[in-house]
């Protein structure tokens, strides 16, 4: 039975109560969720009431009177706490006596609509859709058909809306997180027209002028819904004697015609439609979602669309004037004198005039020279290289667009959509204006719809495409709730100018791929955003074009749901591309500029693309910029009057310290090792140069040859013989970028972590290409497969043999790998396409130590002594390897060093000594306190203690600034630092690698005989 309880007004800003303490109390102790509880309010008498839900806290006013003592409580009603802006609505007063009762058994509601009690609501709630979205459930827990509910915006602005319906259907239901809220929108009325004033224009008018002194007087006819063109479409020599002239074909003349008694029109009506507006709703789970509202798309000339011109008569517009021009598309019309009010891709209504022969300028339209309707020239101006990109791209619209009107779809259950990406600076932004703007002025598709068969003129006629552009990197940070929000816009943009094409550029900012070890649900939540509005049903007449750096880095919802039928991938330009980029800047900047070129000093286009290899569109812009800067610099300090020329030493200057957009971030390793460094090895130098350097610098020669060139070379050999070495030479003195690894830097004992490695290394290097990628120690990161326990270095192996030669195959890498036992290498990955060629680094042969070729390239930068004779130092090293020549040769360097550093020192103590004047130091105080003899003594003896001490600094010292002659390396002290020496290869050891790289040389399949006597040689049980 209900009791009765008093009123409390406490600024809550819900719609729910705080309870009394009597109420409270058997609440709390029963565990009671405020969830599943409702709370019906009504005034002793009434059989009416509202349903409002609980807080779960108690009435604060009623927890002080219980405070008082029990009766205090039992002289003065409880309270029950509630808004006061709530409770007027429901028309309960301040201190005003109720009836309470609690519902706990009510369902919860899967539907409830709504509406908006005023305009004003709406706009608010329009406004802060996102906060009401996310809080309407903190705020509304219960509600009844026809009972009032409000939320409040940001905490501060109050919505109020109506129940209209609930499911299911009952006396009342509690909302939950599955309830689907939809509200109605409520717009403002038109104002009413008064007898003074003309009628104002409608949704479907914009706010055109009205020339209201003119006596003319509009026909009965319906109106000619048309869609605006650019006015670039017409000459700019025209010169219009009206002040607002609309240009049609003449079919759409006939038509107006037609529609005016056969009369001449001259005159028309224009008035502009207006796109149509967004209207919010609620669907499940509180997520607003937009619909398009009550306004005419006018856009496809059938009956169905006549009818309803008929019944919408056009309000008074602009007064144009009607003149023909044939290379007006049909159904399209080109408006001059209103650029501010009409803008392009826009659809207007024309309707005949009769206008009064005096004010009648002609009897017949008036006709005009076709204009010379070009594509625009400026963008391929300055895109080079990207012709066949700009083909297909283009061919893929027009595709689209006659399919569109052949067949009445997209092609799918989804917009068509086309993804262009590229690496940074690639210019993914340039061509996508430079297709948009193909396909807006095409002279191709102008002459075919003049000269084709009708059906085929009304399948191309709207292949001129208005274009939504869109940058969504300066949206990156915005809400979810925001970005939903546009993205329902932006396609109601596009199928208003239908037909269009949306341009989302830098779309993998927003919808990004997820990352791993963070947070990725704004990733997620954003791409089923994107494909609710984008894939769930095709939109006639739209295309979507978007940009991104790589499939990958787009959420793989969007990749997996095929909405982007059509992927195009910009490399970086090739050498000829390279050329005429360069070439079409510099020529631009000579042409804009008071930029000059020397004619004595012409520049050399070919040889500037030669060294900007891997430099993408955006480096060689920066690169002329640079150049333009240097000359500047130049010629201001040589004649700051005169203007600037532009030289080839200007590139030289600007190339220094450069570094392109795909090599920023790149780790890539420097060497000062030159091939003459390297003693011996002839023959693996000659290969390496045929394999690496011939193919970059006799480019041209390279390109005409048919065969495959090599990618992949596998140094092996002996410990110490300069495998190393020679990826060092390679990195100098080849022109190539370098990338160093060491093979067990790329395991990892986490699952998966050791394949990424390998992924994300030939990554770097496809970036910094062209390159070379040296992998030292191969045979630890890709051992022969199935002999090792975890199986880590099966699934490198097989992730190697992927990158090095899968389906997308390297372009621009050379992979050169370096080991010692060859024979532990998986041999999937010694066949042709991936290691094309084994390059044995042996030890150094006889010849080679008698012309003694290594050891002068090692002691080539130190001094030797006349006496020294290197072929005798040959003959007596045998079995050393490069590396112990090089030791031998640095041992005999210090020994100099030794006897240089204990000959100072020996002669600065002499004179140290000579130079002393008493052997005993000698100490005396002077100012101080008297000092007894003991104290003296220990004085003087620590004295001597620092001088003694000092002594060999002094003479290091003095070594050191007399160090500017250059010490020689005799004969002797070879001789005593080959006594010491002993080579690093025993004989055994020697022995038996080279039974293993002979049975490698001879069968190259894997599978190797084991020398007798060494067991284990070649096999490995497991990797640990």
């Amino acid at each position: 039975m209900p009791r009765l309880y008093s009123i409390k007004y406490t600024p809550l800003r819900t719609c729910l109560v705080n309870l009394p303490m009597s109420l409270y109390g058997p609440l709390a102790a029963k565990q009671v969720r405020p969830q599943r509880l409702a709370v019906h309010i009504a005034l002793p008498g009434s059989s009416e009431g509202v349903y409002v839900g609980w807080t779960g806290m108690a009435s604060a006013s009623s927890l002080s009177k219980w405070q008082h003592g029990a009766q205090a409580a039992a002289e003065a009603l409880d309270t029950i706490e509630i808004d006061p802006q709530i409770a007027q609505s429901y028309g309960f007063k301040d201190g005003a006596t109720v009836e309470i009762g609690l519902v706990h058994n009510l369902p919860v509601a899967t539907n409830v609509e709504t509406e908006p009690l005023s305009a004003d609501d709406w706009e608010i709630l329009e406004t802060h859709a996102g906060d009401v979205e996310q809080n309407l459930l903190s705020q509304v827990r219960a509600v009844a058909v026809g009972q009032e509910i409000s939320a409040w915006a940001l905490g501060r602005s109050r919505v109020q809306l109506r129940v209209v319906s609930i499911k299911p259907e009952g006396q009342a239901v509690l909302l939950g997180p599955d309830t689907e809220v939809a509200i109605a929108p409520k717009t403002r009325p038109p104002p009413k027209p008064s007898g003074a004033q003309s009628k104002k224009p409608s949704q479907t008018e914009s706010e055109l002028p009205t020339n209201q002194d003119s006596p003319i007087k509009a026909t009965d006819s319906a109106p000619l819904p048309l869609r605006v063109l650019p006015t670039r479409l017409l000459p700019s020599s025209i010169n219009t004697d009206s002040e607002v002239e609309v240009h049609l074909s003449s079919d759409d003349i006939q038509r107006l015609n037609s529609q005016n008694n056969h009369v001449p029109c001259v005159n028309v009506w224009l008035v502009r439609v207006r796109p149509p507006r967004p209207v919010r709703e609620f669907d499940k789970r509180g997520r607003p979602v937009e619909k398009a509202g009550p306004a005419p798309v006018l856009l496809q000339q059938n009956k169905q669309n006549e009818k309803q011109a008929e019944e919408k008569k056009p309000g008074p517009g602009v007064l144009a004037r009607v003149k023909a021009n044939e290379e007006v598309i049909v159904g399209h019309a080109v408006v001059i004198g209103l650029e501010s009010k009409v803008q392009e891709w826009d659809t207007i209504l024309l309707s005949p005039s009769e206008v009064p022969e005096q004010s009648s300028r002609s009897s017949s339209p008036k006709q005009i020279a076709p204009p010379d309707v070009r594509p625009a020239q400026d963008e391929k101006s300055e895109l080079a290289g990207v012709d066949a990109i700009l083909t297909d791209c283009h061919n893929f619209f027009v595709r689209t667009f006659m399919q569109n009107e052949a067949f009445g779809t997209a092609g799918g259950p989804h917009l068509p959509g086309l993804l262009l990406h590229g690496a940074p600076g690639s210019g993914r932004t340039s061509v996508a204006r430079a297709v948009t703007k193909k396909l807006e002025f095409d002279s191709s598709i102008h002459a075919c719809m003049v000269t084709s068969l009708p059906y085929l003129s009304d399948c191309l006629m709207n292949c001129i495409a208005g274009i939504v552009y869109i940058d969504l990197a300066q949206m990156a940070d915005q809400h979810t709730s925001v970005l939903r929000d546009k993205f329902k816009i932006w396609r109601a943009v596009a199928a208003w100018r239908q037909p269009s094409v949306l341009v989302l550029d830098n779309l993998d900012k927003v919808v990004s791929a997820e990352v791993e070890h963070a947070d990725s649900s704004r990733a997620r939540h954003l791409a089923e955003h994107f494909l609710d509005v984008f894939a769930e049903s095709p939109a006639p007449g739209v295309a979507l074009l978007a940009t991104c750096q790589g499939p990958s880095a787009l959420h793989p919802l969007l990749t997996s749901s095929h909405i982007f039928s059509h992927k195009v991938q910009l490399r970086a330009p090739d050498k000829a591309a390279r050329r005429d980029i360069i070439s079409r800047i510099v020529n631009r900047r000579l042409a804009t500029s008071d930029l000059s070129s020397d004619p004595a000093k012409p520049l050399n286009f070919v040889a500037l693309a030669t060294d900007t290899e891997g430099y993408s569109a955006t480096d060689l812009q920066d690169l002329v910029g640079r150049a333009v800067h240097a000359a500047a610099v130049r010629s201001a300090a040589n004649d700051p009057n005169g203007a600037p020329v532009l030289l080839p030493t200007d590139f030289a200057k600007a190339q220094e310290d450069f570094v392109p957009l795909t090599l920023r971030g790149v780790k890539l390793q420097k060497s000062e090792v030159s091939w003459s460094d390297i003693g011996g090895l002839h023959e693996t130098r000659r290969v390496l140069r045929e394999t690496l350097e011939w193919p970059t610098k006799y480019g041209a020669i390279f390109a005409k040859c048919p065969l495959r060139l090599r990618s992949g070379l596998l140094l092996y050999g002996y410990p110490g013989c300069g495998k190393t070495l020679l990826a060092s030479a390679v990195a100098k003195e080849c022109g190539l970028n370098f990338i160093s690894v060491k093979g067990p830097e790329l395991l990892n004992k986490y699952i998966g972590q050791s394949e990424q490695s390998v992924r994300d290394i030939f990554d770097r290097a496809s970036a910094a290409k062209p390159c070379v990628l040296f992998l030292d120690e191969f045979d630890s990161i890709a051992p022969k497969r199935g002999h090792d326990s975890t199986g880590v270095t099966d699934r490198v192996v097989n992730q190697m043999l992927t990158q090095m030669d899968g389906a997308e195959g390297l372009d621009g890498v050379y992979v050169l790998a370096a080991t010692s036992r060859p024979d532990l290498i998986d041999p999937a990955l010694l066949r042709p396409g991936r290691l094309d060629k084994s390059l044995l680094c042996h030890m150094p042969a006889a010849d080679e130590r008698q012309e003694a070729s290594i050891l002068q390239a090692v002691s080539r930068k130190i001094t030797l002594a006349p006496d020294v004779d290197l072929s005798e130092i040959a003959r007596r090293t045998e079995g050393f390897s490069g590396a112990d020549l090089q030791a031998l040769v640095y041992n005999a360097q210090l020994e100099v060093v030794h006897e240089e550093l204990a000959a100072k020192t020996q002669e600065l103590t002499e004179s140290l000594s000579t130079d002393r004047t008493e052997d005993r130091v000698r100490v005396e105080v002077v100012g101080g306190s008297v000092m007894t003899r003991a104290e003296t003594a220990a004085l003087e003896r620590r004295v001597a203690t620092m001088i003694a001490t000092r002594a060999p600094k002094l003479a290091r010292k003095k070594v050191g600034v007399s160090g500017g002659k250059r010490h020689q390396i005799t004969l002797a002290h070879l001789e005593r630092s080959l006594e010491n020496h002993r080579p690093s290869v025993s004989p055994e050891e020697r022995w038996r690698l080279q039974m293993i790289y002979d049975a490698f040389q001879s069968d190259r399949t894997g599978e190797h005989k084991v020398p007798p006597g060494l067991s284990g040689v070649g096999e490995r049980a497991t990797l640990g």
